[in-house]
């Protein structure tokens, strides 16, 4: 692996007595996908806002590049600005147009001129298939699109390290796969993500690594496959026996990763 984009070292997080993560260590290359894996309550979500700076660590150290972000002396929003962080529930602006929800940021904490801020937020929707879309306002897009726009939006302002936090889980099983397709696209890209899933057989396809949480820890991460057809760890294997008990599909044509849910076929909506 090449030198991390993203270091976490001996990372602890607490919320009064209860401890979230524990000795969390991961490192994340450039360019790379790692997906976070495991029941919800494990700790997936905290991790990722941990990273984004949303929630203070109690021990430990998080570095970007080679800058510690918990050094209480960096400047977060400076942080965020290279950390994109895109939520399960969308978090638009509902009073907003679509094209507003995407320069809002570029403007007020980069400078971006307006006219600059919307020419790029346009390529932007019409590379996803969504420039039709640039004057609605958010109650009138599908859950899928809304999704769409909210990725769209952190890219807007061009992150080192894009966070995606369980973004399929807020909507219809037949809008997930439009949303699946613009991360499949953005690892075409190169784009270096972290995500939160629950989609076992869409993290099977596009991560590099997956991390196994459980109990706050990792307990297991390795190459995508490994760890989702052939896990060391019981833990690991008693969370996927239970996947493949909720659901009994697997990826055609592969036996060997039982409970991973075959992904719909891309959107014709996305452009590639």
């Amino acid at each position: 692996m090449s030198e991390p984009l993203l270091r976490i070292e001996a990372l602890y997080k607490a919320y009064d007595q209860h401890l979230v993560l524990r000795n969390i260590n991961l490192a994340v290359a450039e360019h790379e996908v790692v997906c976070l894996i495991g029941a919800s309550g494990c700790g997936k979500s905290t991790l990722l806002r941990c990273i984004n700076l949303l929630e203070p660590i109690n021990h430990g150290e998080i570095f970007l590049d080679d800058l510690r972000i918990t050094d209480p002396r960096v400047n977060a929003d400076q942080v965020r600005q290279r950390i994109g962080l895109v939520f399960q529930s969308f978090n638009l602006f509902p009073h907003m147009t679509v094209l507003e929800n995407i320069t809002l940021a570029p403007q007020k904490a980069l400078g971006v001129a307006r006219r600059e801020a919307e020419a790029a937020a346009m390529a932007l929707l019409t590379r996803f298939g969504l420039e039709e879309k640039a004057g609605e306002y958010p109650d009138r897009l599908s859950g899928g699109q809304q999704q769409r726009v909210a990725i769209i939006r952190a890219l807007a302002l061009k992150p080192s390290l894009l966070l995606l936090d369980e973004v399929t889980s807020a909507l219809d099983p037949e809008m997930v796969g439009e949303v699946l397709d613009i991360i499949a696209e953005l690892k075409g890209l190169g784009m270096t993500m972290v995500l939160a899933t629950h989609q076992m057989g869409f993290a099977y396809q596009i991560a590099d690594r997956v991390a196994f949480l459980d109990a706050g820890a990792i307990v297991e991460i390795g190459p995508a496959q490994q760890v989702l057809s052939q896990p060391r760890q019981p833990r690991t294997r008693q969370f996927l026996e239970r996947v493949l008990a909720a659901s009994p599909l697997a990826p055609a044509g592969d036996e060997s990763l039982p409970g991973l849910v075959a992904q719909p076929e891309p959107s014709p909506a996305i452009r590639r």
